[in-house]
């Protein structure tokens, strides 16, 4: 029994869970699609046993290193305890609600990365002359190298097993992906299991539009790389050389007017706000190539 099927053995009465469960019903499309193995009821369960357990550990925890260890009296280490538990236990919470958000987003832009590779291979099996149930069986066999066997398998096993109509399933599954790209690509091929024909010309068109679209993304990237590239030389590399000169020449004139010593001024610049400057720039030029890359 994991701990997930625990908490919500525990908690499934209480008033925590039916108020996060009442407010946190939107993650469910996102726990789908981030590739957690759990229903919605466990999650919001788990979330409010982990949330509840934080704050009853880490309460007792800051009072005694406030009243103890660190000689306040007991009144102002129950206050700080509090708040400081309070803090952690939102904290906490709000980590295993995005959890499954940054997740499923992460996985969706590296699926819409693969995308056109995706769409050229039902493009190549439609026009071999195999449907679109053929096609989806194809790709949950081949999904890894797509990266999307979870989602091609989980769409054949509506089919396959519960008997849900191609076109149902295909709304269904748009209504519920937090990518607009993917949600307009399975409406338009429900609408094309609907009328039977134009599934290889339509799977061509939609290669050639999403090509378009990859192409004009990566040149948007380019031009962005172009500028963090610039602001990394200029915060960097050039700033502190100037300011290392700057604070010299002042260091050999006594240093006045300034409200700490220069020679520690550089060594805030060289070995705190440069090193953070470059890795928070470093970060973000990652973020951004990860939008476009597979």
């Amino acid at each position: 029994m994991g701990i997930s099927h625990f908490a919500y053995s525990i908690l499934r009465n209480t008033f925590i869970f039916k108020g996060f469960f009442k407010y946190l019903s939107w993650l469910e499309p996102y726990l789908v699609y981030s590739g957690i193995q759990m229903p919605l009821r466990r999650y919001v369960a788990l979330i409010s046993f982990i949330t509840i357990s934080v704050f009853i550990v880490s309460m007792p925890l800051f009072v005694i290193v406030h009243f103890i260890f660190l000689k306040y009296n007991l009144t102002f280490s129950i206050i700080a305890s509090l708040i400081l538990s309070f803090i952690l236990t939102i904290i906490t919470l709000s980590l295993m609600i995005y959890f499954p958000v940054f997740k499923a987003k992460s996985r969706l832009e590296a699926l819409e990365a693969r995308l056109p590779y995706i769409i050229s291979y039902m493009t190549v099996l439609s026009y071999a002359g195999r449907n679109l149930e053929s096609i989806l069986a194809k790709l949950a066999e081949k999904g890894e190298l797509f990266g999307m066997k979870e989602d091609a398998t989980r769409m054949l096993r509506k089919i396959s097993i519960l008997g849900m109509d191609t076109a149902r399933m295909l709304l269904e599954e748009a209504k519920n992906t937090p990518s607009i790209i993917c949600s307009s690509l399975l409406e338009s091929l429900a609408g094309i299991v609907e009328t039977g024909k134009g599934l290889s010309e339509f799977l061509e068109q939609e290669l050639t539009n999403v090509l378009r679209a990859r192409e004009a993304k990566m040149r948007e990237v380019l031009n962005s790389l172009s500028v963090f590239m610039e602001l990394f030389v200029s915060l960097v590399v050039v700033m502190p050389l100037v300011l290392t000169i700057m604070l010299s020449i002042m260091a050999t004139l006594g240093g006045r007017g300034l409200p700490i010593n220069p020679m520690q001024l550089l060594f805030l610049i060289h070995f705190i706000i440069t090193p953070t400057l470059a890795i928070i720039i470093v970060i973000m030029i990652d973020s951004l190539i990860s939008k476009i890359s597979a």
